[in-house]
């Protein structure tokens, strides 16, 4: 284990700031459950890190695995032997992306160790931050596993068996912890206040943005509510309860230009680069270079179904954003897709998605912000703002985060269009979603299934040509560490593979 002289020499060196992916690493803490050493650090040492890793996980197989969960990624079946078959075949057991689980609870106890830490000085801000974050992460825990370990996680030595709360209870929980970060802010001495200045790696201590960013995170639970809240009471009088807070005159989300992103440092460098662009891009030096692409890279493109969307074959609208999202491999004249499953050779990814190795990573777009409000606009919860113009100011969004031109001409070419125009859809949560998932393909698609999960869209979504089952799945399954590290507490749930086909997430009522 690491000692806390060698710990605190990788922060004097850094300067008390993360400038690399590796001092990152170098500054977190987690390979003995039963230490303490983590207490005794300050978090302007551990913030970077704790910010860090997490994304790392997120930009890269939680990423994947919603984009082959649902019908954006395909595989190149002429370069590679039988791309994503696992994914496409739906083996899901509980080894399938278990490294989300594995990674994400131990590397999200640094954010717990910052809300907790004790010591001397008014960290606040960081302590404020380190919720967002937190509540952030834990999210997609739920949306993706369901019940976990809240309450009692991150205890180490004091509690290594954590039993799991209620998935329902955790999302209130989450939504507490939000609110307890933005009081944090709203309320702590400014005169005494340490300001995270370069520690913090997403957006360098701004805390206008981190409230932003914070009340952006509890729309995103409260609307990941809104179907439930149809047939259940409860849940109605809950949302409701809680709008009156965001529809308040402290209430601010990220808006057109604001991307919660984050960059430690990134890089020209193997294990320094961007993650996303690390996996899914090149060699180091060699950013560009088809001979010295990853096998990731050489692996992934778009489906079919995706490409006829936004080429204009579906719907008879030519969306900008194709030629952005991806781009032709060799010998090929157009952008073209392959079933999931399928012998073809799908085109590559493209500049909008990989455009240097020390590009930002994404953490929370403003286009994602955008079509949250015009959702809760138009159910009638959020009572500033017009739907549609959110709804539109949501695909500028995309576009611009894209690079991708022509955004006037596709907003009125797609205007009156059904599914993904604001006059021509009469469900205009079904032209939210699909945008969403077009815009979000690539960048977070872990997002994209959940939604798809709690919507039902985009409709017609094809199943992949190996599918064994006549559905999507609706969660993954609790990782084999957990059987053998928790297993107990785990067990009493008597996973099976159709547990995750079977099995909602209990905000999925569809």
């Amino acid at each position: 284990m690491k000692t806390l002289n060698k710990l605190l020499r990788i922060a004097t060196v850094t300067g008390l700031i993360c400038f690399t992916t590796i001092s990152c690493e170098n500054v977190l803490v987690n390979e003995d459950p039963n230490g303490t050493i983590i207490d005794d650090l300050s978090p302007e040492v551990v913030m970077p890190g704790a910010q860090t890793r997490p994304s790392q996980v997120f930009m890269t197989r939680m990423n994947q695995l919603g984009n082959t969960m649902i019908a954006t990624w395909s595989g190149n079946a002429q370069q590679i032997q039988a791309p994503f078959f696992t994914e496409f075949s739906y083996q899901i057991t509980p080894d399938f992306y278990d490294e989300i689980w594995d990674r994400m609870f131990v590397r999200a106890s640094n954010l717990t160790n910052i809300s907790n830490f004790s010591g001397a000085g008014n960290y606040d801000y960081f302590k404020a931050a380190a919720k967002i974050l937190r509540a952030f992460y834990f999210q997609y825990l739920v949306d993706i596993y369901g019940d976990i370990p809240y309450t009692e996680s991150h205890l180490r030595g004091d509690n290594l068996f954590p039993s799991y709360d209620d998935q329902e209870d955790i999302y209130r929980l989450l939504v507490d912890e939000v609110d307890e970060a933005i009081d944090l802010i709203n309320n702590t001495d400014t005169a005494t206040a340490i300001d995270m200045g370069g520690n913090d790696v997403m957006l360098n201590g701004d805390m206008t943005g981190w409230k932003k960013f914070g009340y952006t995170v509890k729309l995103r639970l409260l609307v990941r509510l809104m179907e439930l809240a149809e047939t259940d009471g409860a849940t109605q009088t809950y949302i409701q309860e809680e709008f009156a807070n965001l529809n308040g005159p402290d209430a601010i989300f990220l808006d057109l230009g604001e991307d919660v992103t984050i960059n430690p440092g990134y890089s020209d460098e193997s294990t320094r680069m961007n993650p996303f662009a690390e996996t899914f891009g090149y060699d180091p030096g060699q950013f560009g270079n088809q001979a010295s692409a990853t096998v990731s890279n050489v692996t992934v493109g778009p489906t079919t179904f995706l490409v006829e969307f936004l080429d204009g074959t579906s719907n008879g609208v030519v969306d900008g954003r194709l030629s952005r999202l991806y781009t032709i491999r060799g010998g090929q004249t157009a952008i073209q897709g392959n079933t999931q499953g399928g012998p073809g050779q799908p085109s590559r990814l493209g500049l909008g998605l990989l455009s240097s190795p020390d590009q930002d990573g994404y953490i929370m777009t403003a286009s994602e912000s955008l079509f949250l409000q015009a959702e809760a606009v138009q159910r009638g919860y959020l009572t500033s703002g017009d739907a549609k113009t959110l709804f539109q100011d949501g695909i500028r969004a995309s576009f611009d985060r894209l690079g991708a031109s022509g955004v006037t001409t596709y907003l009125t070419n797609s205007d009156n269009v059904a599914g993904i125009g604001w006059d021509g859809s009469t469900d205009k949560i079904e032209a939210i979603i699909t945008q969403k998932w077009i815009d979000l393909g690539g960048t977070n698609g872990l997002e994209t299934w959940i939604e798809f999960n709690r919507t039902g869209y985009p409709s017609n979504m094809p199943l992949p040509e190996l599918a064994s089952e006549p559905t999507q799945p609706k969660r993954i399954l609790y990782p084999t560490s957990e059987y053998s590290g928790n297993t107990a507490n785990v067990s009493a749930f008597g996973q099976t593979t159709a547990s995750a086909f079977n099995t909602s997430i209990f905000w999925d009522v569809n």
